[in-house]
């Protein structure tokens, strides 16, 4: 789930952004799939959302790990 590890660090603004940005990528780029026209338009969405998720995960565990070090 998008935004999970920033809630377990305490970070709930960063977590919920990171849920509802996932989220709308995700739901509103599967929506504009239905059409040939939309797809040129959704498929990015879709993969911009994929890629958020990514940066998401990498950017709590820097996170902890400067929580960790005591240098955040």
């Amino acid at each position: 789930m998008p935004g999970l590890g920033h809630f377990y660090l305490g970070q709930n603004l960063k977590g919920v952004a990171y849920l509802v940005g996932v989220g709308g990528l995700q739901f509103f780029g599967f929506d504009l799939d239905l059409s040939v026209l939309g797809a040129a338009i959704g498929i990015p969405m879709e993969l911009g959302g994929a890629g958020l998720w990514m940066f998401s995960i990498l950017d709590a565990y820097h996170t902890a790990k400067r929580m960790n070090e005591g240098t955040f």
